[in-house]
């Protein structure tokens, strides 16, 4: 049994949906990482970018997945949780870290407006650049990666929980 479970990916991939889906099958709890930070600074995502700039956002999104437990839950984070390491080494010790591979095509289709997402980006980049920065750092960081199209959210689930698990026989396995 999988005792927490986290999801990271570009805005837009999926994290929320399928975390919600993965949380009632195994009994999990839920946390949205986005709302979480918007919950601790009383501010909406697209404010704290706006207020502070990306990398006020990105020092609110790691005081806010530093500061919780994560045990029992399967945590959708923010889709710039990569660029902090404590925060990932810190999921990393509590189960896999789960990376939902979506392409820069279908993603364009799912974002729409960056301003209004409050995409924790310096200004006037574009999702292509994004996609080329964060890239590399999510599948550097991924225990398993799941590919997210041509399946529907439930087969994703299963597919992600399969994945999970066979991940964690493996660590098990090293550690005999």
């Amino acid at each position: 049994m999988i005792n927490s479970l986290s999801l990271i990916g570009m805005p837009a991939c999926g994290k929320s949906t399928l975390g919600r889906h993965i949380a009632r099958r195994t009994g999990l709890r839920f946390v949205d990482g986005d709302r979480l930070i918007e919950q601790r600074e009383g501010q909406t995502l697209a404010q704290l970018l706006a207020q502070r700039g990306y990398l006020g956002l990105r020092e609110a999104e790691e005081r806010a997945l530093l500061a919780e437990d994560f045990s029992g839950v399967v945590l959708a984070t923010g889709g710039s949780a990569v660029y902090s390491q404590p925060v990932m080494e810190k999921l990393h010790r509590l189960g896999p870290v789960v990376f939902i591979d979506v392409t820069e095509s279908e993603l364009a289709k799912r974002l729409g407006n960056f301003a209004e997402r409050g995409v924790a980006c310096a200004p006037g980049t574009d999702l292509s650049a994004l996609y080329a920065e964060r890239q590399p750092l999510y599948e550097r960081e991924a225990d398993v990666r799941v590919a997210a199209l041509d399946r529907g959210e439930q087969q994703l689930a299963e597919e992600i929980l399969l994945a999970a698990a066979e991940w964690q026989q493996r660590q098990s396995d090293t550690k005999e």
